[in-house]
Formats: structure tokens, C-alpha cells, sequence
């Protein structure tokens, strides 16, 4: 049997859920999302159990539905992130969108360019437009030194629970990002012993919390509205911020980001927004070493590149990542997103004129994917109703060539690594000058001077992209922002003005410069 749908959504996580609504809200109410599982949530259903997100609630949110008073400050645990969820489905009514417990074998571009997708329970269903939003954590990246470990246990983070099973062991985590650091913390407190290998460095570390408030409050404008340059001054204020504590986590915390490459500091690397890490190092003896070399005795005996050898391992855990996979795509097909960087905006591939979108496929130096995910989906919505037009493919492929050189030079190794890694400022508010929702950050800074200050010094979140343009909501916006906390006058805040006043006299001087010249001076640079 076959059945015709203006779209087809594969993926009910976050991606697929705020997919369905921003193209429903644009019109194509014959949409539907399949995933496998039997529940909303996608990838968070089955994540380790105490999983506690690293952005704040009030970042996470989605723009249009408020997260409830009283959850200013939280971060929502998984169980309390999926219910927000399914509050949001329902909200806007459109549970009967999702179809569970259902895999797609495979899907294919048909001559008459519409899209066969094929189910396993054998249905054949007709889209015109396709989405894939089954996240960037569904395919387990293993270093390929992971065969050799035949005399030991391993693992990969995706399929670990808890440490309930590791009492007593000699652990090794490899890899340093924030699931590595939660896991890292739970497994040195009740391990032997325990080792994190990391290539060179973790990412850029910040607690969760800043005293009473979210330290991502601090993820504002007034800060990241910076040129990144500035990133080498403020990484150096922010190790001496650091440092002054005179506390063993928080000289850990330094010394870790002192080990980070890059010339832009916080601004050239992803964030790791916890101090488990920290915390399980100075706390409970965890010890950091560097890349594994060599293998010996099938695991047992573990080589690192800078000299240390690592004993009677028991268990090896892999917080290495995720591969861009589309299992059900075949032959070119199944090239066309593996690397999100080829993609327009990271969403477009240029040869399929606006039928197949990828949302979920950036993810956040700092800041939250949700936001990212949003103004994605809002995107997708607009493109396939026709409210906005995609550029011509070959204006499609010079961009994303132009974006990934952006982020390559900023981001670095990091960026080469993890091919879905963006700037989360520069993407947001490049997308919404694509879609045409930019903040009018001038005009709220004369007429609304309360709202502007939260949308330059609150939390870069995705509400104050809710103010004009397609699908926008004035009203609402307006009572989600006067909601939104202001950041504390934080190190953060203070290096951001710092930064500003800098900038204010290094452009007032260009401009005296360029006088003195049209003036006939002879002006030097030194």
C-alpha cells in the first residue's frame, strides 16, 4: 500500500519534533515523523542515567513555549527535558504527527523526483519532501585500536548506564568532552583506578553553575558579540579568574585549559560546561594521560604518547563520538550528508533543489543545540512551503565552502574533527539573517530598553529570534524575555565590556587615521 505525504520526518527527537511543528505551523499539515523507538525523545530516552544537561532550562527551551516559572535557573535532567517535550507536542497538537516502534530500511529519490520510503513492517509511503533528524548520536565512532582489545571489556558512551558494574576496576575513558567528563567523575569514585586519555586537551571547561546562577547566563551578546581575536586576551583573564580561587578543582580547571590549542581561547574550541572532569582528578585521584600508542596484551597493558603505561586494565570506555550516518540511504545517496559541512547552512545539499533537508546537524561550540536545531526546523518549514527560496546550487555549494572555511579557521582541530561543530553566535544569527527574524537589537535599545538588555546580556537564547520576520510572536516573545534572568556582573561580563572599550578606541583611532590621511598627513602604523 502506498501512502502520499507532503513530508516525511525520520526521527522523533528534538530535530523531528520541532520539524513537524515549524512545518506544520507553515502549512504542510500532511507530515509525518517515523522513529523507531517506542517513545518522543529520541537518542535522550536511552542515554546514561543521570544525565543532567549542560545548558541551562532557560536556554534549552524552544522560543515559543515557556519552560514554567521557577525553572529560570534549573537544568533539566533527561526524564524532566523529554516531559518539556511532550508538553510541547501536545501544546501545539500534533501527537497524532508521530508514528513509533517503526524503522525505515530505505529511502530513494524516485525518477519522477518524489521520495519512496520503505518501511520494515514492508509499507511503501510517497513524500514530496524529505527530512533526516535522527540526530548526531545514533552511530558509534571507535579509534580503530579498539579491535586489539580482545582481553578486556569495552564500551562506547552510548551504550554505558552507569558504574555500578566498574566498582573495584581499573578504568580507562577515552575522550574529554562533557558525557566523557560526567562518566569520568561516576567511574573514578567507585573505581581502582582510573585514567582519561585525551589527544591533547578536553574541551574549553565551565561549571554548570557560576555560585546560585547557570554559568551559561553568560553566554551572551555582551561577550561573544566579540571578534574571536579577543578570545587569546579573555582566555588568559579567564585562567587567572580561575586560578585566584586557590581551590585543587579549580587549579585543575586552569591547567586543563591552559593545555587547550588554540589562539582564540574559548572562542576556538568547543566548550565543556562541567567540572566533573575537574572534580574527578582533584577529588578522587583520576589520572589524565595522553593518546594511546600502543596496545599490549590485548588490552591489558595500554601504551600513551606521552610515556605512561597503564597496567591491568579491566575496561576501556569510549566517549569518542559519532559518525553522520543514514543507514537507510543507498549509494550516493548515503555520501550526501556524511559530512554536514558540504551541506547549504548545514541542512541543504545542493543537488536535491529543496526536497531533502537535514536539521540536528550543527552542533554548539557553546551555547545550547536546541536554539540550533529550532532556527533549523524553522528554515526547513519556510523552504518547503515556498515561503522562502534556496539559493541556485551553485550559490548553495560556494557558501557552504565559505561557511567551512569560517569555522575550520576559528574552530581548528576541533572543527576538523567534529564535522557538524559551529560558532553558535555566528550560526544563529547568520541563519536568521537568511530567514529574516534578525533581533532589532537598536530599535529594543531605544523603545524597549528592559527587553534589550536581556537579549544582550541574558542568555543568547532562541526567543529574541521570535521578535519580527516569519512566524513571528511580538507578544509572546516579549513575556518570554522579561522572564529570562540577567547574567551576574561576572569575570565573563566585565571582560566583555573590557572588550568593547578596546574595540570603541582601536576603530575611533582607525577613524582618526583615515582622516589625517584624507587630510594629506603621512601616517604610519607601528
Amino acid at each position: 500500500m502506498k501512502i502520499d505525504f507532503d513530508c516525511i520526518v525520520i526521527g522523533a527527537g528534538p530535530s523531528g519534533i520541532v520539524t513537524v511543528k515549524e512545518c506544520v505551523e507553515n502549512g504542510l499539515d500532511n507530515i509525518l515523523a517515523i522513529d523507531q523507538a517506542l517513545d518522543l525523545g529520541g537518542n535522550f530516552n536511552h542515554s546514561y542515567d543521570s544525565l543532567t544537561l549542560t545548558s541551562s532550562c532557560t536556554v534549552s527551551m524552544f522560543s515559543d513555549f515557556w519552560i514554567g516559572d521557577g525553572y529560570e535557573k534549573s537544568f533539566w535532567k533527561k526524564s524532566e527535558l523529554v516531559n518539556y517535550w511532550r508538553k510541547y507536542v501536545d501544546h501545539y497538537r500534533i501527537s497524532e504527527k508521530f508514528r513509533f516502534n517503526t524503522s525505515v530500511t530505505s529511502a530513494m529519490l524516485t525518477e519522477k523526483k518524489c521520495w519512496e520510503i520503505t518501511l520494515d513492517t514492508g509499507e511503501l509511503l510517497l513524500c514530496t519532501h524529505l527530512v533526516v533528524a535522527v540526530g548526531s548520536s545514533n552511530y558509534k565512532s571507535l579509534p580503530s585500536w579498539h579491535e586489539k582489545l580482545t582481553d578486556i571489556t569495552y564500551l562506547h558512551s552510548k551504550d554505558y548506564r552507569n558504574a555500578s558494574h566498574l566498582k573495584n576496576k581499573n578504568v580507562l575513558i577515552v575522550g574529554g568532552g562533557e558525557s566523557a567528563s560526567d562518566i569520568a567523575l561516576e567511574i573514578a569514585k567507585v573505581a581502582k583506578k582510573s585514567w582519561v586519555s585525551l589527544r591533547t586537551s578536553c574541551g574549553w571547561i565551565t561549571p554548570r553553575y557560576r555560585g546560585k546562577n547557570p554559568a551559561d547566563l553568560s553566554t551572551h551578546r555582551g561577550f561573544w558579540g566579540l571578534p574571536r581575536e579577543f578570545g587569546k586576551k579573555a582566555a588568559e583573564a579567564i585562567i587567572k579568574f580561575e586560578k585566584s580561587w586557590n581551590d585543587p578543582v579549580h587549579d585543575v580547571i586552569a591547567e586543563l585549559n591552559t593545555r587547550v590549542q588554540t589562539e582564540i581561547g574559548p572562542f576556538g574550541i568547543y566548550g565543556t560546561k562541567t567540572t566533573a572532569l575537574p572534580e574527578a582528578i582533584a577529588l578522587h585521584g583520576c589520572k589524565v594521560v595522553g593518546e594511546i600508542t600502543d596496545i599490549q596484551s590485548g588490552g591489558r597493558i595500554l601504551e600513551t604518547a606521552d610515556g605512561n603505561t597503564l597496567k591491568h586494565v579491566d575496561v576501556v570506555v569510549f566517549c569518542t563520538g559519532y559518525k553522520n550516518i543514514a543507514p537507510f540511504f543507498r549509494g550516493e545517496l548515503s555520501r550526501a550528508g556524511a559530512d554536514p559541512r558540504s551541506l547549504y547552512k548545514h541542512m541543504f545539499h545542493p543537488d536535491f533543489k529543496g526536497r531533502l533537508c537535514w536539521v540536528g546537524t550543527a552542533r554548539p561550540c557553546f551555547g545550547s543545540q536546541f536554539p540550533l536545531i529550532e532556527i533549523q526546523a524553522r528554515y526547513c518549514g519556510l523552504v518547503f512551503s515556498n515561503k522562502l527560496k534556496l539559493p541556485t546550487p551553485d550559490v548553495m555549494r560556494k557558501v557552504a565552502e565559505k561557511d567551512s572555511s569560517l569555522y575550520l579557521t576559528n574552530l581548528g582541530h576541533s572543527a576538523e574533527r567534529i564535522r557538524s561543530l559551529v560558532d553558535y553566535h555566528i550560526y544563529l544569527d547568520d541563519m536568521a539573517d537568511v530567514i529574516g527574524c534578525s533581533p532589532p537589537l537598536w530599535k529594543y535599545f531605544f523603545l524597549h530598553p528592559w527587553i534589550w538588555l536581556r537579549m544582550v546580556y541574558g542568555p543568547t537564547q532562541s526567543t529574541q529570534f521570535r521578535l519580527k520576520g516569519p512566524n513571528a510572536k511580538k507578544q509572546l516573545a516579549h513575556e518570554i524575555i522579561k522572564k529570562i534572568p540577567l547574567s551576574a556582573f561576572t569575570h565573563i561580563v566585565k571582560l566583555g565590556i573590557r572588550g568593547r572599550i578596546y574595540y570603541f578606541f582601536k576603530k575611533l583611532a582607525s577613524f582618526s587615521n583615515k582622516y589625517k590621511k584624507a587630510a594629506g598627513f603621512v601616517y604610519i602604523q607601528k
